[in-house]
């Protein structure tokens, strides 16, 4: 995913022209080319936070801020996000609207900022590049510094309290680094903690936090990756768990084979 800093005085911000600029932005990325062109189509969309195989995800669940440059462009305009003279958009209050996204110098990294400019120059918006270290974005990232960044997230636990937390506002300056304090998002996350995981009704919360944090435009969602493993026939009792990473402890070798 993509967050958000909603300090930051260009995409920050809780009026309904910052939640418009930010769902503008997430529905103009072009998600399928990630898919089939950075990723080599081994990923599948990420349509809500809580990721297949974790306590809280729906399967049926869609986001609503899916891919449509036109319907971005429409918002924009609707929203006061006007074309200057040079053919790139400005705030509603005239001045230069220009996004920038950390990012660092792998391969992987720049083909995603070919992808996001080229996203970004379907609804006419600016977007710049700050390239740097992992540890120095982190950081700033925890101070609320950076506008945008892209991130990921691997379960600690299979609940989907354990990815939930990472927009709840308490947690700015730890988990949460797009800085995202909802009311109404932390009011459905306290509910949500204080019920016990067997509860239908706890698995409704999890929709509702999506569904408020797609409404704020918090994120833009992108992708679980999926992984291919080539297990040699002399290798027993091997089965991958989904979140550990100690399955040698359950392998032998059949040294027969």
């Amino acid at each position: 995913y993509t967050f958000f800093n909603f300090r930051d005085p260009v995409v920050g911000g809780y009026t309904p022209e910052k939640a418009a600029l930010r769902r503008a932005i997430i529905m103009a990325y072009d998600l399928r080319e990630e898919i089939e062109v950075v990723r080599k189509r081994q990923a599948v969309q990420a349509h809500m936070p809580v990721p297949a195989g974790v306590v809280g995800h729906d399967p049926s669940y869609r986001t609503i801020n899916a891919y449509d440059p036109a319907l971005a462009n429409r918002l924009l305009d609707r929203f006061g996000y006007r074309k200057g003279a040079d053919g790139w958009r400005t705030l509603p209050d005239g001045k230069p609207l220009v996004l920038r996204l950390a990012t660092g110098t792998s391969q992987i990294e720049r083909t995603f900022n070919e992808l996001w400019k080229k996203s970004m120059d379907a609804i006419s918006v600016r977007i710049e590049f700050d390239a740097g270290k992992f540890s120095d974005h982190l950081k700033q990232a925890k101070a609320c510094q950076l506008m945008m960044w892209g991130a990921a997230w691997t379960a600690d636990y299979p609940d989907g309290e354990n990815f939930m937390q990472l927009l709840y506002g308490p947690n700015t300056g730890q988990s949460n680094n797009g800085c995202y304090e909802s009311k109404s998002f932390d009011a459905l996350y306290d509910r949500m903690r204080a019920m016990s995981p067997d509860r239908p009704e706890r698995n409704r919360l999890f929709l509702d936090m999506t569904r408020q944090m797609e409404v704020d435009g918090a994120w833009s969602m992108h992708v679980s990756r999926e992984r291919n493993q080539m297990i040699r026939p002399w290798v027993k009792g091997y089965k991958k768990h989904p979140i550990l990473h100690g399955e040698w402890l359950y392998m032998d070798l059949d040294p027969r084979r």
